[in-house]
């Protein structure tokens, strides 16, 4: 394991591990402070709702520590749009443009495949509020490997590198949450995500408070909820899913 100081940044990489996020969340408990984790392959990755997801070797799997007293719960919807934001534009910058769709909150698809997924876990560790945020990007397919149902950035650039996209990825973080300035600028990334959803204005179902409804998705509101409409109602979606 070793340690890297790079632009201020204390960057940890690792072989394997079981997840990005739970070695971040240990490494805090042990009292190591980071900035980013990157590792080769995951053991066992999670999703949002306890899903898995698939780490081998060939992927980049990282996870940003973000740690502010300006930064909290009220935070998070917000902040989850701007992941996808990060991670969308770096795809971008690998790719081109006009490839990708987004899923609310935090996924990515290219040619109808997952690519890329987002998990936002916050801690409270000695009374202090941490936001992980952990990306997965599937990059490079990995030999002998056959899930169809994922997308693969070398499928699109063959000469493309993990290594390449990582730094990719930790510059446009840096640059888009500084530009954020805590929620002020919020409006200029929401509709970079509207432009790239592949949901705008259709029916789609979510669940909110354990119970799952369908409506229009209508809009993404300031704080980085989902507004679906449902009837003449509108339902606002900090938490929930989308499902087809």
């Amino acid at each position: 394991m070793i340690s890297l100081l790079s632009n201020k940044l204390i960057i940890e990489h690792l072989t394997s591990v079981n997840s990005t996020n739970q070695t971040a969340i240990d490494f805090l408990k042990d009292n190591r402070h980071l900035d980013w984790i990157v590792a080769e392959e995951q053991l066992n990755g999670r999703g949002r709702r306890s899903n898995t997801w698939s780490s081998p070797i060939g992927g980049l799997y990282a996870t940003r520590i973000l740690c502010d007293k300006k930064i909290g719960y009220s935070n998070i919807s917000q902040l989850s749009i701007l992941a996808s934001v990060v991670a969308a534009q770096t795809v971008e910058e690998v790719i081109g443009k006009n490839l990708i769709q987004l899923k609310w909150p935090n996924d990515i698809f290219l040619e109808g495949k997952k690519l890329c997924g987002i998990l936002i876990e916050s801690v409270f560790i000695e009374n202090k509020f941490y936001l992980i945020i952990g990306f997965g990007i599937n990059v490079r397919r990995p030999n002998n490997y056959h899930e169809e149902s994922y997308s693969y950035l070398q499928e699109i650039r063959e000469e493309v590198s993990v290594d390449e996209c990582f730094d990719k990825l930790i510059r446009n973080f840096n640059k888009i949450i500084n530009k954020w300035d805590y929620g002020k600028s919020f409006t200029q990334f929401k509709d970079y995500w509207l432009m790239l959803t592949r949901d705008h204005g259709r029916v789609i179902k979510a669940k909110k408070n354990n119970v799952f409804i369908e409506g229009v998705f209508e809009n993404i509101d300031d704080q980085g909820n989902l507004i679906l409409r449902v009837g003449n109602k509108k339902e606002i979606i900090n938490t929930g899913e989308i499902f087809r």
